[in-house]
């Protein structure tokens, strides 16, 4: 069995067994939830889109801003 500490933070590192066991690599994300007094995680899939492609999307939608973020704390304050 594998333990780990929490920080001052709460973060931690999970162990190398663990999360070579899991498949995780730097960047992958991953979901917790307490259920029946236990700590669970599970790794999430890969966003379907990748940033490059998220930022064309908004930069073609029409509800996208046509005013600076700037102008907006102005307009708005």
């Amino acid at each position: 069995m594998s333990t780990t500490a929490i920080g001052q933070e709460r973060q931690l590192t999970l162990p190398a067994d663990v999360s070579e066991a899991a498949g995780l690599k730097p960047g992958d994300r991953v979901e917790w939830r307490f259920e029946d007094g236990e700590i669970r995680g599970r790794k999430l899939p890969k966003p379907k889109w990748t940033k490059a492609q998220a930022m064309r999307a908004l930069e073609q939608s029409p509800l996208r801003f046509t005013a600076s973020w700037d102008q907006l704390k102005k307009e708005t304050r």
